[in-house]
């Protein structure tokens, strides 16, 4: 392995050539972009990064936020996990760069190249960065008070951003030209970064993928609740937010996640998350100053791609055993209760109304039953993703930025969400499209994209079109893909329809959002 060394801020890195499926690249792994948030800086912002002597290795991924693993259900991570990886092809030059925020719920996930390692990208010279950050209770606990005001991990995606800003035209990179992306969780960081004060100007592009942060699982008004009866069970009885925060930052990391698992068992469903996102008007360096609405009401003001898949709701059969009548039974029981609580709804009469309104389309008022699974998939794609991205492209109609749409249609082989839940519906699942984004280590060689193959000719065209967007803004401007995609304005609502072959739909709306976006209006529900 041939050695790359780089001088950063901080001291010297020793990064490692790596063979990708495009030739050898250049990796510095497991940068420290912050302090450990450890012992008293636990819940707290992210604080900078010391300076070292010597010359630190880069060839291994730093540690990961502590969380339950999606693979074996146990728990893996800890406090220290405020590390980044740069990739690149060389060293010289002044190349776009392109920060990768990873998805999970904010609970669970990683930056890591087990699923997310950039060789498809780099075939097109950028510089590819993606980051760790504090997840779940660790960061995005709100206790109101400045030592635990919440969007921690938003915080560490803004000391990170600083940190590109800062370093990476060291790696070769253009610190005027860095777009960020993300994809779930991860998108809905990238919605939130483009309307906080905090984030404004490090960065100069963005694509959201599967997200945004009016979607009803991306943003709580409170949860510093739960945090008080995660402490009770593990021992402390105070309500004092002040005691809480100190009972807390005693427990081994792993700990806490472990127990919250137990205490909250009920809140299993798969997009129902305690810690994510607030409103943290009580930090002295708010994140989120003012209520979302008004915030959303601001727009993106950075060139922007915005999209999501066909059936993002798939996901969602993940919940319980879909292929068992219980299952649906169910979800009609539970219809009411799951409505309030993904609009947060208090007025049981407003409820009851609502739920009739919606049953009618999209079950014409009959209960829910397994014969209605396309039905279920569609309803909870909607309230879940779709209106959210709909919401967010009528405010990018009144404002001059350029703004592109597309939805991911096509059924791949490899489906990330079905393959951990051992689902098989057809159509497009959320998260479907990173399949064509990234070189996944955690698939062996005969589950990788073949040559010749409608997911391998995919791969090629979205790799180019969002390399194109990062290097000008414009995701066909290099007319590699043959097809101009024109970007989303209210005079032309122009989507473009990701499958084997890639189309533009013209006045483009999706058929439920006309049954939604005055029921929103009307209630005032975002």
């Amino acid at each position: 392995m041939s050695e790359f060394i780089v001088q950063i801020s901080q001291g010297t890195l020793k990064g490692v050539a790596l063979n990708t499926v495009f030739g050898e690249v250049i990796c510095f792994n497991g940068i420290p972009y912050a302090e450990p948030p450890i012992g008293d800086l636990r819940f707290r912002d992210p604080q900078p990064p010391k300076i070292w002597d010597g010359v630190r290795d880069a060839s291994e991924e730093g540690g990961v936020s502590a969380q339950i693993s999606m693979v074996n259900n146990q728990p893996v991570g800890g406090d220290d996990c405020l590390y980044l990886n740069v990739t690149t092809k060389n060293l010289s030059e002044k190349k776009p760069v392109m920060v990768w925020i990873h998805g999970g719920g904010f609970t669970t996930g990683s930056a890591g190249a087990k699923l997310h390692r950039p060789d498809y990208f780099l075939q097109h010279d950028i510089v590819f960065v993606s980051i760790n950050y504090r997840l779940g209770i660790l960061g995005f606990l709100n206790m109101n008070i400045d030592c635990c005001a919440g969007n921690q991990g938003l915080k560490d995606q803004v000391l990170a951003l600083n940190w590109v800003q800062e370093n990476i035209e060291n790696f070769g990179g253009d610190k005027n030209n860095v777009t960020i992306f993300g994809e779930s969780a991860g998108g809905v960081s990238i919605h939130y970064l483009c309307i906080s004060p905090l984030a404004k100007g490090l960065f100069h592009k963005a694509i959201i993928q599967s997200a945004a942060a009016n979607n009803p699982w991306a943003f709580q008004f409170s949860n510093k609740e739960y945090a008080i009866k995660l402490a009770a069970k593990l021992g402390n009885s105070s309500s004092n937010p002040e005691e809480t925060v100190k009972f807390l930052q005693t427990l081994a990391a792993q700990d806490i996640v472990v127990a919250q698992k137990k205490v909250f068992v009920n809140k299993a469903k798969v997009l129902d998350f305690l810690f994510v996102p607030t409103v943290d008007d009580n930090s002295s360096n708010p994140f989120l100053p003012k209520p979302l609405n008004e915030t959303l009401e601001n727009g993106i003001d950075v060139p922007v791609i915005i999209g999501y898949t066909s059936d993002e709701g798939i996901l969602t059969l993940a919940d319980g055993d879909s292929e068992s009548d219980e299952f649906y039974q169910n979800c009609d029981k539970t219809f009411e209760t799951d409505l309030a609580s993904d609009f947060k709804l208090k007025s049981s009469t407003l409820v009851c109304h609502l739920s009739k309104e919606v049953k009618n389309y999209y079950f014409k008022g009959n209960p829910v039953t397994k014969k209605d699974q396309a039905a279920l998939i569609q309803y909870k794609s909607d309230v879940n993703f779709v209106n959210g991205i709909m919401q967010m492209l009528d405010i990018q109609c009144q404002k001059n930025t350029p703004t592109y749409l597309y939805k991911y249609s096509h059924n791949p082989e490899i489906s990330l969400v079905q393959m951990a839940f051992n689902l098989k519906v057809k159509g497009a699942c959320h998260a479907d499209d990173l399949t064509h984004l990234f070189y996944m280590t955690t698939f062996n060689a005969r589950l990788q994209l073949k040559c010749g193959t409608t997911d391998y000719l995919l791969m090629e065209h979205m790799t180019k079109m969002w390399t194109d967007f990062a290097k000008t803004g414009n995701p066909t401007s290099s007319g590699a893909v043959n097809i101009k995609w024109p970007p989303y304005i209210s005079e032309q609502k122009s989507c473009l329809q990701i499958k084997k072959d890639l189309e533009i739909i013209e006045n483009f709306e999706e058929e439920s959002w006309k049954f939604w976006k005055p029921i929103l209006n009307k209630y005032k529900l975002f």
